[in-house]
């Protein structure tokens, strides 16, 4: 018997079946079908419509190879939103501590050279013209755009340090700087000066604690420490007791008392909280948060005029207020970007603006972790925060819809047109 086999749905299934027997003459075989006569030039033809085909689409399946694509869409890179979609540069700190220049979707990335070693702990001027490191050495920011270093006469000292994240002042002519003697935590009413970035000259301004320039006058934004809460008190940072202004040959002016602020956040007024003051471009106006000096994950928020009268105040509680980080103002100064937290733990950003009522905030993606410090586009149409150490760039548009994503190269420190 002989063996034959056929398909089946669990497998080859083995039959027996009878031998055919030939016979004894072969007759004459039928002439083959008439469409086997056409199958070869069929065969033929679909073969050129793959060819042709294949030469069309090969410029396309390239295209998307990893030397071509965005980062945001590089193998082993997953993001959590559409692609970025911006002009302009980004001034950034590599993970190396050095500066570079790199797009909005965190390609490009070109390295500026002669700068060295520059550290995290950099800050940009109000018109992101210049770039002061730690140490008060200034860098200028030159059309193309370029980076190199700025012949100023401030004198660096590894007793002094800049505050951070607003150093300048005086319309970008000064710089101020503190005495902390080598070590940022050293005091938290440290010896201030304001210093001419083209002569050297500095002017004393007392002590303080959370400091910022004034971007209008050679001085300074301040707040002024409140003594120690009874030792039953716990406490994560200094108390303050008010915030004022001081500016070089001028009366201090009082902007603000801590009960005052804690008032207007909606904290209880003899609650001790730690101050911190961000004035906008123009100095018109500051930003003042206000946060339980015990520690906690939400704040509050108050804008001051620079005479101290109120203009806004956004309520310390979950889904508004400022968590952890730095707001931010927009160039125009119309507008203040912070981070936030939802009542569920989610990081947010929100925008106040001026003129609208409320705060508007939407969700960033939770996958890139810890938020740092954001910046805003020169047109102040979208914010852009680092993730991950600078590894991840989300930008949000002001007007609000889904975070755009990619890859970046290290921590921003300002975007350029």
């Amino acid at each position: 018997m002989g063996t034959a086999y056929r398909g089946s749905v669990a497998g080859f299934q083995r039959d027996e079946v009878p031998r055919r027997r030939f016979p004894a003459l072969d007759p004459e075989p039928p002439p083959p079908p008439w469409w086997r006569r056409l199958l070869w030039p069929a065969c033929v033809l679909a073969g050129a419509a793959v060819v042709v085909t294949a030469v069309h689409l090969l410029p396309t399946l390239f295209a998307g190879t990893p030397a071509s694509r965005p980062a945001a869409t590089r193998p082993g890179h997953r993001p959590a939103g559409p692609a970025i979609r911006a002009s302009g540069h980004i001034v950034v700190v590599t993970a190396s501590g050095s500066l570079a220049l790199a797009n909005p979707d965190g390609s490009h990335l070109a390295r500026a050279g002669g700068l060295g070693n520059v550290g995290d702990a950099v800050a940009a001027s109000p018109d992101n013209r210049y770039i002061s490191l730690l140490n008060g050495q200034v860098i200028s920011v030159r059309p193309g755009p370029s980076l190199a270093s700025f012949p100023g006469k401030v004198e660096l000292s590894s007793n002094t340090t800049v505050p951070l994240p607003d150093p300048f002042a005086d319309h970008e002519r000064a710089v101020v700087m503190l005495a902390d003697f080598g070590d940022p935590t050293f005091s938290s009413s440290n010896p201030i000066s304001v210093v001419s970035i083209a002569t050297g000259r500095s002017v004393s301004l007392g002590t303080g604690d959370q400091v910022a320039g004034d971007p209008a006058a050679a001085g300074v934004f301040t707040t002024v420490t409140a003594p120690l809460p009874a030792a039953s008190v716990s406490v994560q940072t200094s108390p303050d007791a008010r915030v004022v202004r001081r500016d070089a040959g001028r009366p201090p002016v009082l902007l603000a008392t801590a009960g005052e602020l804690s008032h207007e956040a909606g904290l209880p007024r003899r609650l001790a909280v730690s101050l911190a003051v961000y004035p906008s471009p123009s100095g018109a106006e500051a930003a003042v948060t206000v946060r339980p000096a015990a520690g906690g994950p939400v704040g509050g928020l108050v804008i001051l005029t620079r005479s101290g009268r109120t203009v806004a105040a956004v309520p310390a509680r979950a889904g508004t207020g400022p968590a952890a980080g730095d707001p931010v103002w927009s160039p125009s100064g119309t507008s203040l970007a912070y981070l936030s937290t939802s009542g569920s733990g989610v990081s947010q950003l929100s925008v106040w603006s001026a003129g609208r009522r409320g705060v508007v905030s939407r969700a960033l993606p939770a996958s890139a972790g810890r938020y740092g410090a954001c910046v805003w586009a020169p047109d102040g149409t979208a914010v852009l925060c680092p993730a991950a150490g600078g590894s991840e760039w989300v930008v949000a548009r002001a007007a609000g819809g889904r975070p755009a994503v990619a890859r970046g190269p290290g921590l921003p420190v300002a975007w350029l047109r």
